[in-house]
């Protein structure tokens, strides 16, 4: 059925209600419409969300209030809200995240990396692109491109595979090049890789590349970055197996908050406008 126009309608309310019943459901809908969620989390009015709190602009605490902020604070806050229920967050490390996840301690994780090794216990949900950004010191001797880290010492996280990653980055086109292999060297955080290259134990760190911009505004002048991100990957919201119905509510709430364009400023606000995954957003 065609919508009428409104000169040929003779009331106000008729016109208006006239005109809301032809505009876009997106428009009219996306705030009304109650997406269904597990009758557990029904329950509880709660979904309980690992957190990784010392990993800006991601998650972090204010050092002068110790209040919890970030992009995955604020994407929270916006699927609480439209969902109808709180967030409980739960303070967990890294490698602890899987864990808590398959014993219920939490329902859900952000800010994972896309591990194939745990897709058979795990769902995956990308929100955010990000990929191994090499940077230096800007007192080191130039380093002019990604291909001139080959031969060079590099600190990598192991507690994200950051280590084993480099390894193949190196295989593929240090040797392929006929240059050197990378002298990787494993730490236990990117803290750590930060401080092997200050101490000089390192010439270049990696870092995954949506947390590069604000290390980089905290020590002004201090780091210079080496190109772009080695390789592409994708940050993601982790379910366990048997949370599917969650998964698809997380989903749509995701989708509403591209469409109506809270993702886009919570990008904005944290500078990680290029980390954008709102394509993959919408197509999940």
């Amino acid at each position: 059925m065609s919508c009428p126009s409104i000169i040929h309608l003779t009331g106000a309310m008729l016109a208006a209600s006239s005109l809301m019943a032809c505009l876009p459901a997106t428009a009219v809908e996306t705030r009304q419409t109650p997406i269904p969620l597990p009758i557990n989390i029904q329950a509880a009015h709660a979904i309980k969300i690992a957190l990784f709190a010392s990993f800006p602009p991601m998650a972090w605490r204010k050092p002068e209030n110790n209040q919890l902020v970030g992009i995955d604070v604020d994407l929270a806050d916006y699927l609480g809200k439209r969902l109808g229920v709180t967030i409980q967050w739960e303070e967990v490390s890294y490698e602890s995240a899987i864990n808590s996840l398959m014993t219920g301690r939490v329902d859900m994780a952000f800010s994972l990396l896309d591990a194939p090794e745990a897709t058979d216990r795990l769902d995956y949900l990308p929100y955010l692109n990000s990929g191994m950004q090499p940077y230096t010191l800007t007192s080191h001797a130039p380093i002019a491109s990604a291909l001139d880290i080959c031969g060079l010492k590099v600190s990598a996280n192991r507690r994200n595979a950051f280590d084993a990653a480099m390894r193949t980055w190196s295989d593929a086109h240090c040797l392929t090049a006929g240059r050197p292999a990378i002298q990787v060297q494993p730490t236990d955080g990117t803290a750590t890789a930060r401080l092997d290259l200050k101490q000089g134990r390192a010439d270049v760190a990696v870092q995954s590349s949506e947390s590069v911009p604000t290390t980089m505004a905290l020590e002004k002048g201090t780091y210079v970055t080496i190109g772009g991100p080695l390789n592409s990957l994708a940050i993601v919201a982790a379910f366990p197996k048997h949370s599917a119905q969650l998964r698809q509510a997380i989903s749509q709430a995701l989708k509403d908050a591209v469409a109506d364009g809270s993702y886009a400023a919570a990008l904005a606000k944290y500078g990680l406008t290029e980390n954008s995954a709102a394509n993959d957003i919408l197509s999940h």
